[in-house]
């Protein structure tokens, strides 16, 4: 008897052991293949693909401005918008493709004088969910 409890022990401590953290591993693992938007900024230019002068105020005698996202992990490949609005009315919407492992992409418009005010960037997945709002400002 004490034989079969001291086996049953053993059974159950390489269950505890062994299995358990590879069942929590792989549910960690699964958790965190989702799709995530680690980095969202507005900038003056991209440069060596990265943000050049990221701000929230801009100078209309820029000409252009841009958001920069990078996402990492892209667990498949899959679509992302950035949707550019001024004063709350939609500009323009641009449709970017993600791929695996990790991506970055960015979007511009080029700035006319009547482009001054409140702008906003709405980025979202391709079920149209709202990842992030960057709010920025075009000035003289």
């Amino acid at each position: 008897m004490k034989n079969t409890i001291r086996k049953l022990s053993w059974v159950f401590f390489l269950a505890v052991v062994v299995v358990s953290p590879k069942a929590l591993w792989s549910q960690d693992a699964k958790a965190s293949n989702k799709l995530t938007l680690v980095r969202a900024v507005m900038c003056e230019s991209i440069a060596e693909y990265a943000p050049a002068n990221p701000a929230v105020v801009f100078s209309i005698e820029l000409g252009r401005v841009s958001c920069f996202t990078e996402f990492d992990p892209v667990p498949e490949k899959t679509y992302i918008q950035h949707k550019w609005y001024q004063n709350d009315n939609l500009i323009t919407e641009k449709r970017l493709t993600l791929n695996p492992p990790k991506w970055s992409s960015f979007t511009s418009v080029q700035l006319r004088e009547s482009d001054k005010g409140p702008w906003r960037v709405e980025v979202t997945d391709e079920n149209d969910k709202l990842m992030r709002t960057l709010r920025f400002s075009i000035t003289d």
